[in-house]
């Protein structure tokens, strides 16, 4: 096989590919890891009340600095600042593994998410730029059935190694993990020929400001209905500096001789359509993750390998629908595939909509086929659209957009939809109070979805039958929302109109490219 990297062998290639894909497996996996080791970790080290901003600071960090990183990459080199962002990734998770308190772990984690926003980012762009076009599809089929697979062997991975060894390696063993791509990187990543423009520089004004908007609009969506009520004065503190932050931000940016963020790239249709469409993708993908193992365990009454039996099937399936997209791109417009995309979500939305209460696990798996596919299909082609529609001179700011728009879709739909479920919760509860009086004091508790589960074995049956009853209605109600964004991507996906990227016009294109050089 001829790659497009002068100087390498094929087995030099190869393992550089996989050590591009073995980054971003830990940087994914990290997500995911965690989770059932987190209970061990609170008690170790007395930190319960913080257990939720393990997840969130990670999230909060690495989601900030995606655009940041990409804009970067393209004025100082995609080499320089995948390394960098492995350095700083590979010490967050060792100090993470010497936290001796709560805070101290989280703001480590803080660390690790700043490593994470380059790693993501920067990969991709590399992956997409360097890797033979002929192959385009495999590779990027590859790289996104990582995001699935962490996500299906993360929590098992984590439980083995806190049972066996201790918590503390599930940080630690990514040092020797990242010495080896590191080392992968140095070795094997091409020299780039910075060709830097004079006064090329991004500044301090526009980052400083995408990273108190996001930072603060994200945790406003995530602290708001939960830890502080939506009209307390915390929650209308971020989001009055957040909106401020971000309008300013837009402001510095149209003027900006390196916006962080190319505006302009929304006066192309293919790109404006992929991202309002990655946007609606990020809030069906992480609402669905959050809320659908809630309405299988809860409202359905299924247990806890029940529930992760039914996410097995999403999450696998995001491969195929990656695998799938990747032949389809070849064939057909980005809006068939973006538009597909969305379908296929939506039908499966609908049909979770109108389930019944005894449905059978098959048509919950069923579900879960068709978001997968569609999921799969829409990082795929959204990925693929954005890199294939823009200049190399800003494809990693490009490229970074899209993570960026996905993970701030991801937030916001999640929120809403927990506020449109907690809501219909607690009506619901109050137009039941008569059949529910024997909970007494606990009526008010009930509230919380969250408590179904965790009162199973304090319950009549009778009255968890009704609980389950009364969160499935709510969850169905708020999955409303999910299907109404689906269709609005379904939408915006014909404003993309006929464009479409062959493989032969790829090929053309990467022939006007230094193949020694990053950009």
């Amino acid at each position: 096989m001829e790659t497009k990297l002068k100087g390498l062998t094929t087995k030099q290639f190869n393992w550089l590919f996989g050590a591009l894909l073995l980054s971003i497996f830990l940087t994914q996996l990290d997500q995911t890891i965690v989770s059932t080791a987190l209970p061990t970790i609170a008690t170790q080290l007395n930190g319960f009340s913080g257990m939720s901003w393990v997840f969130i600071i990670y999230m909060l960090t690495s989601t900030a600095m995606m655009p940041i990183a990409g804009k970067l990459s393209d004025l100082y080199g995609r080499k320089i600042l995948l390394i960098l962002g492995l350095v700083v990734f590979v010490v967050g998770s060792v100090l993470c593994g010497f936290a001796d308190s709560m805070l101290q772990l989280i703001i480590f984690r803080g660390i690790k998410g700043i490593g994470a926003g380059f790693l993501m980012p920067i990969t991709f762009t590399i992956v997409f730029s360097l890797m033979p076009k002929s192959k385009n599809s495999i590779y990027q089929t590859l790289y996104m059935s990582i995001f699935a697979l962490s996500s299906v062997v993360g929590p098992t991975i984590g439980a083995i190694i806190t049972s066996v060894f201790d918590w503390r390696y599930i940080f630690f063993i990514n040092l020797p993990i990242g010495v080896i791509i590191l080392f992968a990187f140095m070795v094997l990543l091409p020299k780039e020929s910075l060709k830097k423009k004079s006064n090329t520089s991004i500044g301090f004004i526009g980052p400083l400001l995408l990273i108190v908007g996001t930072l603060s609009l994200l945790l406003a969506l995530k602290l708001g209905g939960v830890q502080y009520h939506w009209g307390s004065i915390e929650i209308i503190s971020m989001f009055v500096v957040g909106i401020g932050a971000a309008t300013w931000f837009v402001v510095n940016q149209l003027k900006a001789r390196e916006p962080v963020i190319p505006f302009h790239l929304f006066h192309d249709k293919v790109i404006a359509s992929t991202y309002i469409t990655t946007f609606v993708q990020g809030i069906i993908m992480f609402g669905a993750l959050v809320y659908i193992p809630l309405f299988v365990q809860g409202s359905l009454g299924g247990n806890v390998a029940y529930t992760g039996g039914t996410l097995t099937p999403l999450m696998l399936c995001v491969m195929f629908g990656a695998t799938l997209c990747g032949v389809l791109i070849q064939r057909f417009t980005w809006r068939f595939n973006m538009a597909l995309a969305m379908l296929l979500c939506a039908v499966g939305l609908l049909i979770i909509i109108m389930l019944p209460s005894n449905v059978h696990f098959l048509v919950i798996c069923f579900i879960m086929v068709l978001l997968g596919l569609g999921i799969g299909m829409m990082m795929m082609v959204g990925q693929s659209a954005v890199s294939m529609s823009v200049d190399e001179s800003i494809r990693g700011a490009a490229t970074s957009s899209v993570s960026f728009f996905r993970s701030i879709g991801g937030v916001l739909g999640t929120a809403v939809l927990t506020a449109l479920i907690n809501s219909k919760v607690s009506i619901l509860m109050s137009e039941n109070t008569t059949q529910l009086s024997q909970l007494s004091n606990d009526l008010g508790v009930v509230t919380d979805p969250l408590a179904v589960l965790q009162s199973n074995s304090n319950l009549p049956a009778d009255q968890l039958e009704l609980l389950r009853q009364l969160l499935g209605d709510a969850v169905q109600y708020g999955f409303w929302f999910l299907l109404v964004s689906a269709m609005i991507g379904f939408i915006a996906a014909f404003w993309a109109g006929s464009a479409r990227q062959s493989v032969a016009e790829q090929d053309k294109i990467v022939t006007q490219i230094d193949p020694a050089s990053i950009h």
